[in-house]
């Protein structure tokens, strides 16, 4: 593994490795994260909590949310090496959904993220997903049936009730998930919070905030992260040039789809390099 991170699309993976402590970094989680420390030790500052995490544990930021971290332990000899797993806020309503439909419990209780103690399970699914990688046919059959186990095993632990009481009733759950598919069809459309609560036919104000609750992100922060990860994809097709991405996913100027994209990728999208 190079020194740094290195980015794996589907899953959304990304591999860590420090030879050395790192300054705190900052970056934003995007529907629901999974952090795992495999040597080393890691500090997360969050709004509301300072999370030091090392491989007797995991992590799990539940929303959309601003946090900065830093590798604290790490040498030459002993790198620090880690790995953070994505679920898309799609990907975690259809588990919601599946797991209230099976009775599964939650409560009132509030967090952006929760610690908890290394569990066989998940380390075993992680070990079988990361082997994937290797296999394009592995990769593309195999590895989302492992992320999937991995989510719902997450999500059903206690710690992860708070999560599991977004969901609400399942109809409503039911055309949030309807309204991000209507999203990601249609990234370069003009979208709105009314434009799209009226394709599944509910109020502007009821479905603004049950999205949020079921997404863990609101309904406009959503698209914005639907076109930028469209973009990404397009950046790595040849010939793609960043001011035509920015058109066909729906940015209405270059330069704001310039300061979006590095702020979520950390690099304008005239340096992207996809891997």
């Amino acid at each position: 593994m190079n020194e740094g991170y290195t980015g794996i699309a589907r899953p959304d993976i990304c591999l860590f490795r420090f030879t050395r402590p790192q300054d705190f970094t900052k970056a934003a989680a995007f529907g629901v994260t999974l952090g795992v420390v495999l040597q080393g030790e890691k500090l997360i500052k969050l709004a509301d909590q300072d999370l030091t995490v090392d491989p007797e544990q995991l992590i799990v930021i539940t929303r959309e949310v601003a946090y900065e971290s830093r590798a604290t332990r790490a040498t030459k000899d002993r790198p620090f090496l880690g790995l953070s797993l994505l679920f898309r806020p799609e990907q975690v309503a259809k588990a919601l959904v599946a797991l209230a439909e099976a009775g599964g419990t939650s409560s009132d209780e509030q967090t952006s993220a929760f610690q908890l103690p290394l569990d066989g399970d998940i380390v075993d699914a992680l070990d079988r997903l990361l082997r994937t990688l290797d296999d394009p046919l592995d990769r593309t059959l195999i590895a989302p049936l492992i992320n999937e186990e991995i989510l719902f095993r997450l999500l059903r632990s206690d710690a992860a009730a708070a999560v599991r009481a977004g969901v609400g009733p399942a109809q409503d759950a039911t055309r949030i998930l309807e309204a991000m598919q209507f999203i990601r069809a249609n990234p370069a459309k003009k979208l709105s919070v009314e434009s799209i609560a009226k394709t599944v036919a509910m109020s502007p104000s009821h479905f603004a905030h049950r999205f949020t609750a079921v997404a863990r992100t609101s309904p406009m922060r959503y698209v914005r992260e639907v076109r930028l990860e469209r973009a990404k994809a397009l950046l790595g097709e040849h010939g793609a040039r960043p001011g035509d991405v920015a058109t066909r996913v729906g940015f209405e100027t270059a330069a704001h789809f310039t300061r979006e994209f590095k702020r979520r990728y950390g690099v304008p999208p005239s340096q992207f390099l996809p891997r």
